[in-house]
């Protein structure tokens, strides 16, 4: 698979993942996430495909107990552990999950499902390993005006398959798909669809952010990377407010029970 199809970076770009990418866009969904799970003052929760802990730290926020995160990316392991909080972040496999049955009482996870080889192993681990769940992905790019609009900019500045490095984040925003991840899974899942908004300094930083925090960063030159900000400033400008930019996002997030 492609980089941008299983979400693998490098330390450098994960560093610019959590100072960028997850206050303008992750970490702006993790209250819901993690009010929708249900988390009790004491109960102990597992965080899969964690990233550089955006979710975790709301987590360990909430509880008293056990809270530990599972990522198969080194890179963004070692960003997450260097903020801390009693969070144990472990290199694993969430299709494998190293964790007997029923070991937690809260299994979440945030925009990671979508770069599973097979999700529905990834929520069947998640439902074996605790009695409920919460799992977000982002809904379809088509409905977020500014990643729709990000994308014609890319497939005319940089090809189609730059273009394509952004499907991979919303592929499972059509609206049936993780419903019927959820039902194979064997998990009687509700789905609820949030609407939020993502927002960046300026056109600039999410151009660059897009670039450089994503699978795009070693092929994309410094030239033209400058010429792309400038594209992007005239063709992005709809997006911009006094402070910085700022457009839709919509998360689809499925809660279940044992």
């Amino acid at each position: 698979m492609a980089e941008h199809e299983t979400g693998q970076v490098d330390t450098g770009a994960a560093e610019v993942y959590e100072s960028l990418f997850v206050p303008a866009l992750f970490g702006r969904f993790t209250e819901d996430v993690a009010r929708l799970a249900v988390i009790g003052s004491t109960d102990d929760v597992l965080d899969v495909a964690c990233g550089t802990g955006a979710l975790t730290r709301e987590v360990r926020a909430r509880t008293s107990g056990r809270v530990v995160g599972v990522d198969l990316n080194p890179g963004m392991l070692a960003v997450a552990a260097r903020r801390g909080g009693d969070i144990d972040y472990r290199e694993a496999d969430a299709q494998a999950l190293p964790f007997s049955d029923a070991e937690f009482a809260v299994a979440v996870s945030q925009f990671g499902l979508m770069f599973l080889p097979d999700p529905v192993a990834g929520v069947k681990e998640m439902a074996r390993v605790a009695s409920r769940g919460a799992v977000a992905v982002w809904g379809d790019i088509g409905g977020s005006d500014g990643y729709a609009a990000m994308q014609e900019l890319f497939r005319d500045e940089l090809g189609d398959d730059a273009a394509a490095s952004l499907d991979a984040p919303f592929a499972m925003g059509a609206v049936g798909l993780l419903e019927g991840i959820a039902a194979d899974a064997g998990v009687d899942a509700e789905i609820l669809a949030v609407a939020g908004t993502g927002r960046f300094d300026s056109i600039e930083q999410w151009v660059t952010t897009e670039v450089r925090g994503w699978t795009l960063g070693d092929d994309i030159s410094s030239e033209q990377l400058a010429e792309l900000v400038g594209a992007a400033q005239r063709r992005l400008a709809p997006f911009e407010v006094d402070d910085g930019c700022v457009f839709g996002m919509t998360a689809r997030i499925a809660t279940w029970s044992a």
